[in-house]
């Protein structure tokens, strides 16, 4: 670590910002985020043809950081190595934060940046959503019951190296090749945790993370064969830690705990403090966010919204800018 790390005491944020398209919406993003206690620290899916124009769409803004250090597939372990050297970056960027935010580059603020700053200088909790794997379906616990090969290219239905023949012999196959395998055992006595990808880290928590992984192999590779680690991998190293604690509303779910009944599943006050529909309104999971989200945007209590489109989107977009974030231009600016 530089000698001059963590020597800045303002409240400052760091968000690191996961992003593979749409190079001018993620340009929205920084724009609208950016004010001098914002770093940004991106980091650009490799299998992305154009990463040096996410690069040269981003020149002008200060604070901002670009890596594209790992091929990312979608519920593969390779989402928690960018994740890891986004939070190692900024962690030993010698600026000393407050929060770090990990975002999506199709996530939008809905509120504005003081209101931001306001809500994070008034808090000192973590802000991450989550559950006890045990308390959900069967086929939610074989995502760490059984092994998962996301991160083979080839079989991944969202990787361009797909082979969809491969892809259909593979799911087609896999509840019958596990019964070939032996069940997986999870990581000594830890309780796994499952809850949404996106979070509000502390600066205590981002050091606990990162000296836990430095120092337990063993944790990485029994997370490496599971389906989806990004919904795991965080959570379940916070909450059997003594940092569980310091979790938005977790007095109130060791409380819940006590008298909870069959099939119930706790909802803190805030979690990853985004707005998301995960409804069967939309296409998509979770659903892009159009203007008929608008007055439901306007009501939130979140800090940002999830997931924004450059096209669907730039009508709501335009109107939260005005009503919300008080910007006079509207749309995406491009060179």
């Amino acid at each position: 670590m530089p000698e001059n790390a963590h020597k800045n005491t303002n409240m400052n944020i760091a968000y690191m910002i996961l992003a593979h398209n749409q190079p001018f919406q993620l340009k929205r993003l920084i724009d609208r985020l950016s004010q001098p206690n914002a770093y940004f620290y991106i980091h650009i899916d490799t299998k992305t043809k154009n990463i040096d124009f996410f690069r040269t769409t981003l020149a002008g803004y200060p604070n901002v950081t670009i890596i594209a250090t790992c091929e990312v597939n979608w519920m593969g372990y390779t989402t928690i190595d960018a994740e890891m050297d986004l939070m190692n970056l900024a962690y030993n960027s010698g600026v000393k934060f407050k929060y770090y935010v990990l975002m999506s580059g199709q996530d939008y603020p809905i509120k504005d940046n003081d209101y931001i700053n306001n809500f994070f200088n008034s808090h000192t909790n973590d802000f991450i959503s989550y559950t006890n794997l045990d308390f959900i379906s069967e086929a939610m616990k074989n995502k760490i019951r059984q092994y998962h090969f996301r991160d083979i290219p080839y079989i991944n239905p969202r990787n361009p190296k797909k082979i969809p023949v491969l892809v259909y012999l593979y799911f087609g196959s896999h509840k019958y090749l596990m019964k070939l395998l032996p069940r997986r055992n999870f990581y000594k006595n830890f309780v796994p945790y499952f809850g949404s990808q996106w979070f509000a880290l502390t600066h205590d928590t981002i050091s606990y993370i990162i000296d836990f992984v430095k120092n337990n192999p063993g944790y990485v590779r029994s997370m490496k064969f599971t389906d989806g680690p990004d919904e795991m991998f965080f959570h379940t190293i916070i909450l059997n830690s003594e940092r569980k604690t310091n979790v938005y509303d977790y007095s109130k779910y060791s409380d819940w705990l006590k008298i909870r009944k069959d099939n119930e599943v706790f909802t803190a006050g805030f979690t990853s403090l985004r707005y998301m529909d995960w409804s069967e309104r939309g296409k998509s999971k979770p659903a892009v966010l159009d203007e008929s989200y608008y007055e439901i945007l306007l009501k939130s209590k979140e800090l940002y919204g999830r997931k924004f489109d450059e096209k669907i989107s730039a009508g709501l977009m335009d109107r939260i800018d005005t009503a919300i974030l008080h910007r006079k231009e509207t749309g995406v600016v491009k060179d």
